[in-house]
């Protein structure tokens, strides 16, 4: 294939057309939600997205109270923080803010904003401009509003006055100065006086400089209140679109399951009978987890296991599973992801340890369950080649589950991480995440690292063994995982006696220590010098939280909610407030003296919800 290129300025002064096509994630985001909600309701009617209403109270509710997390074009902090102090009534209002909310224009949407709200007197450049700008409030937004300003004050032809866009938007000074004189002397042949007409030229012009184009803005927007309506009266199969079409970032995935907690809408595990191939929503209004995002699931595996669901209904057990899919396509990394990722804890009286259990003569559960899939199905292709073979029939027993020790919630956790990118039954360790964020410094896979300073460190206690010496003495070993990895510690003597009563499975703790040579003088172990309730540890060590707000985000409806949070988290903490602002370098302090707070992960994970920026003191 022959291919040429140039710039897009030639192209254009060749008098050749340029378009720019866009693909846009957001329009398989509507499609899928959409197809979602059919599914749920049970209908192949699917919703029109041209007949979603663009006036709809409660989606306008969502807009002026920013909840606008996977809203296209709207979900930014910053856009966030604006739209709650515009309180967009029409769709003229998010338009126009979709086209300010860009580096230059932005700075007027504080002037917008009042003007709405009558705080500060509309102003038109002049009176001809009454109507042109009145849904803008005086301010010229749009690329159209330059190029019909140029029509009404100075007579232009469209065409004359797109060519005066160009120029004033790129800042051409010959091409500038000499549509000034066309423009002057066209306004001034209308009664204009010319003073007038060159100050009004001089106010186009620095409009035009970063004017967005009002089509564009508007395409968008009505996309936006789409995608809005959406989440507003489907949201649970909004978001399931939304996580679909995030699977593969798992920090998007994080952030977007941190806004279904905060919808309240439960994402729940993948489940062999229940989950399609991307996230779904079940018939309790829960999101369930797709197959496809499984690490080792393929589509076309996930595609066998609910087409011979769909067919034949439920399975049974993995033995009725190995029996009926195609084994070539559900193989043994295959079936282990669904293990590990807790798609088969659908099947009561199992547990994920015993599916990697040793059985017989095979080295776990699961290619037993294999060969034994593979040995009925083999059965059933000879009974079908027989004249007289029952196909019904099964001469194979399942064999018996192992009866194993269950994973220890911290061992099931890992291995969730591993196959999803995420703890789906959520982390013990979530609890202590102020914790483990400001009082340690070190990961406990990095121990032997910096095997040379004092560690603080904090994990679960996943095992923990009870010892008696010849001479009758106590000692212990216990081991201490995080979220990234374990660390063995030995307790002898006087210490044993210490801390023995904390050596408990399920602990959370907070230890500190240093390595030095052990009593061989062979090796380096790490040796305890004091140890704590990881609970405590924030209680125990903060003096106070300073709470670090942007002058850009504050508003009354930031205020009012970081009020809230006070009155839910009471505690013996001093609250400090800082106002910054980045731009002129300035910083205010403030002490609260009515409000004390408990500095805790509850109020973090508040905090963060807001966007609030925080340090411990």
């Amino acid at each position: 294939m022959l291919v040429t290129q140039f710039e897009g300025g030639v192209v254009e002064s060749a008098g050749m057309l340029k378009m720019d096509f866009l693909g846009l994630k957001t329009l398989s985001i509507v499609k899928d939600a959409i197809k979602i909600i059919a599914e749920r309701q049970g209908t192949t009617e699917l919703i029109d997205p041209d007949n979603i209403p663009l006036d709809d109270p409660a989606t306008f509710t969502l807009f002026q109270k920013g909840e606008t997390i996977g809203i296209f074009q709207f979900e930014s902090t910053g856009m966030q923080k604006y739209l709650r102090e515009l309180v967009p009534t029409n769709i003229e209002d998010l338009i126009a803010m979709n086209a300010l909310y860009r580096p230059g224009p932005m700075n007027y949407i504080p002037i917008f904003v009042n003007r709405k709200h009558g705080r500060e007197q509309v102003e038109y450049p002049h009176e001809w401009m009454t109507d042109l700008l009145k849904p803008t409030y005086g301010i010229m937004v749009y690329q159209e509003q330059i190029m019909q300003a140029a029509q009404i004050m100075a007579g232009y032809s469209l065409g004359a006055a797109d060519m005066l866009r160009r120029a004033m938007g790129k800042k051409k000074a010959d091409e500038m100065e000499k549509h000034r004189q066309i423009f002057v002397e066209g306004a001034t042949a209308k009664g204009v006086p010319s003073v007038k007409a060159d100050e009004i030229f001089e106010i186009m012009s620095k409009f035009a400089s970063y004017g967005f184009n009002r089509s564009h803005s508007a395409a968008y927007t009505v996309l936006s209140v789409q995608t809005a309506w959406l989440k507003t009266h489907f949201p649970a199969e909004f978001m399931a679109a939304v996580l679909t079409h995030n699977k593969n970032d798992i920090t998007k995935l994080n952030f977007f399951l941190r806004e279904c907690k905060r919808m309240n809408i439960p994402v729940l595990p993948p489940d062999v009978n229940e989950s399609n191939i991307n996230f779904t929503v079940n018939a309790k209004g829960a999101i369930r987890f797709g197959l496809s995002a499984l690490k080792n699931m393929g589509e076309g595996s996930g595609d066998d296991i609910i087409n011979e669901r769909k067919t034949n209904g439920p399975f049974q057990s993995i033995f009725d599973l190995t029996s009926r899919v195609n084994l070539k396509a559900v193989n043994k990394k295959a079936l282990e992801a669904l293990v590990m990722g807790g798609g088969l804890d659908c099947f009561e009286g199992t547990h994920r340890a015993q599916y990697f259990a040793p059985t017989d003569k095979y080295e776990s559960l699961i290619e037993h369950a294999i060969r034994y899939g593979q040995s009925v199905q083999a059965q059933a292709s000879q009974t079908q080649l027989t004249l007289f073979g029952d196909s019904s029939s099964n001469m194979f027993q399942a064999p018996a589950m192992p009866q194993v020790p269950q994973w220890s919630l911290i061992e099931k956790l890992t291995r969730e991480k591993e196959i999803t990118g995420i703890y789906m039954s959520g982390h013990p360790l979530d609890d202590y995440r102020l914790e483990i964020e400001h009082f340690t410094n070190c990961p406990l896979d990095m121990v032997t690292v910096h095997k040379d300073k004092h560690l603080k460190l904090a994990g679960m206690v996943t095992n923990a063994d009870h010892r008696v010496t010849k001479k009758g003495t106590g000692w212990g070993i216990f081991t201490l995982q995080d979220f990234r990895g374990s660390l063995d510690i030995r307790l002898f003597n006087e210490d044993y006696k210490k801390y023995r009563d904390i050596m408990t499975v399920g602990e959370a703790l907070f230890v500190e220590g240093h390595y030095q040579l052990s009593w061989n003088g062979q090796e380096h172990e790490f040796r305890i010098t004091s140890a704590r309730m990881l609970a405590s540890i924030g209680e125990e060590l903060t003096k106070s939280i300073t709470v670090k707000i942007s002058i850009d985000q504050l508003d009354q409806f930031l205020l009012d909610s970081l009020d809230k949070i006070c009155e839910q988290h009471k505690g013996r903490h001093k609250l400090k407030l800082q106002v910054y602002d980045r731009e002129d370098d300035f910083i205010l302090g403030l002490i609260s003296k009515s409000n004390k707070v408990k500095a805790a992960s509850a109020m973090i994970e508040d905090l963060d919800a807001l966007g609030i920026k925080y340090k411990l003191n």
